[in-house]
């Protein structure tokens, strides 16, 4: 084996800096960030001036390797607020428990780290992260790989995108079209909607149709599609009489639980490739004393 020389890693770091990928790894950044906490909440990681990095440290690495793994650009999407669903419906994701202050300030933190890596980040007061993503993908070439625990962004799966999310013995799992239709028989993707829209969501206080569970709504969608079909229908099987019932009782709230779950795709966004800024990204590990990032991304 031939000796490799500092002007070799030089060389092959600057040649790689100046390319882009073709596949798209598109963060849901509080989504993420959130897990790397608490996944390492008791590491008790700090920067030398006190600030807690546990989170960011585990989410760059997380992130950077499925940037590896699936040859991808990375763009990470926040949550500025609770955005239009609110406005329209105040008990919006109510009853969610305060993020420890050792989270919260963890976020500026991260976006110290991708503005100075050059790597793309987006919010909005207006639409959430999940809407930024969803406005993304008809915009971008390639694969495009959503890195989300959010139940809401399986409506996105199709053959050109993969969700990625938390799995089974800490091995994230690759939602992909025919991996969806063996976790939901029947269904499409796009469907998810339309259970959220009967069964409701409590992670995000969406009330759904009163006396409908997950089991019924999953029934009522298997055999009418959606939930339009089920407001213009006059067939309904015996079994499904009672949540049919259930269902012409409350046609406003499943016509309204539908339109919170359903993802916008009309927010106004450009991205552009960009090359990871490898000095930057350096400065900051520095700064912050993430040493299991700088070795992780041979930034020694």
């Amino acid at each position: 084996m031939g000796q490799i020389t500092l002007f070799d890693y030089q060389e092959k770091s600057e040649k790689a800096n100046c390319n882009t990928f073709e596949n798209w790894l598109l963060v849901d950044g509080d989504n993420i960030l959130n897990r790397t906490f608490h996944a390492t909440k008791y590491e008790y990681k700090t920067a030398p001036d006190g600030r807690h990095t546990n989170g960011v440290s585990a989410f760059l690495k997380m992130v950077f390797g499925y940037q590896r793994k699936f040859s991808a650009n990375i763009v990470v999407f926040f949550d500025q607020g609770k955005g239009f669903r609110k406005e329209l419906y105040p008990e919006y994701k109510d009853g969610r428990k305060e993020k420890p202050e050792e989270l919260i300030q963890q976020f500026p933190t991260l976006k110290e780290v991708l503005h100075a890596a050059d790597i793309p980040s987006f919010e909005s007061d207006y639409f959430e992260a999940d809407d930024l993503i969803a406005s993304s993908i008809s915009k971008l070439q390639g694969h495009k790989y959503i890195l989300s625990n959010d139940k809401d962004l399986l409506q996105l799966v199709s053959d050109d995108v993969t969700v990625i999310r938390k799995g089974n013995k800490n091995v994230d799992a690759l939602i992909t079209p025919e991996s969806f239709t063996n976790e939901y028989p029947g269904m499409t993707p796009l469907q998810i909607v339309d259970i959220k829209a009967l069964a409701g969501d409590t992670s995000d206080n969406i009330k759904g149709v009163p006396g409908i569970g997950e089991k019924g709504a999953f029934n009522l969608v298997q055999f009418y599609g959606t939930v339009e079909n089920m407001l213009v229908s006059t067939e309904c099987p015996k079994e499904l009489k009672r949540y049919f019932t259930k269902l012409m009782a409350a046609k406003d709230d499943a016509i309204f639980s539908k339109m919170l779950t359903t993802l916008r795709k009309d927010a106004s966004i450009t991205i552009q490739a960009r090359p990871l800024n490898e000095h930057g990204l350096r400065e900051q590990c520095d700064i912050l004393s993430l040493v299991i990032i700088k070795a992780y991304m041979n930034l020694y």
